[in-house]
């Protein structure tokens, strides 16, 4: 589902919480997978799962350098003491908190502070700037905006 934000004007795809954005599987999925590999199992053993769900054995791979962009994108935006030298989810870990769901926890402070998808996003970081939080600035020039509160995405 689509929606358009009537605090700063543009619209936005709602993410149910048992997703993230640019990922073909659920986030926890994505989240168990990360953790086994980073308590020491073998990528091929901890992938296991993603196969079952159909995935390609390169996904896992895929899933992990997603990761790494992740951290050093939420490194550059979310500020952290003392976590610079964290890398994967100990990086996520120390921002979060120990929460169930970290991945998906990183991407509601990332929105509380204005950035949009910093976990897994396909596109680049949008910063929502204070003008157009303010000025209701659309994001897209061929949307105009309006008060709609909710747009199907599909028929």
């Amino acid at each position: 589902m689509r929606v358009r934000c009537r605090h700063c004007g543009r619209t936005h795809a709602l993410m149910p919480s048992f997703s993230l954005p640019g990922l073909s599987i659920g986030s926890a999925e994505a989240e168990r997978y990360l953790a086994a590999r980073e308590a020491g199992v073998g990528r091929g053993s901890a992938a296991a799962e993603l196969v079952a769900c159909g995935m390609r054995e390169g996904y896992a791979k895929r899933l992990e350098r997603m990761l790494a962009t992740t951290v050093t994108r939420g490194k550059t935006l979310i500020a952290a003491p003392g976590t610079e030298r964290l890398q994967g989810l100990v990086w996520v870990r120390s921002v979060v908190g120990d929460v169930e769901r970290p991945l998906v926890e990183l991407n509601r402070i990332g929105l509380a502070g204005g950035v949009n998808g910093i976990c897994f996003c396909r596109a680049s970081i949008l910063l929502f700037s204070a003008a157009s939080r303010r000025g209701r600035v659309s994001h897209n020039n061929g949307s105009p905006v309006e008060e709609t509160t909710a747009i199907a995405s599909g028929p």
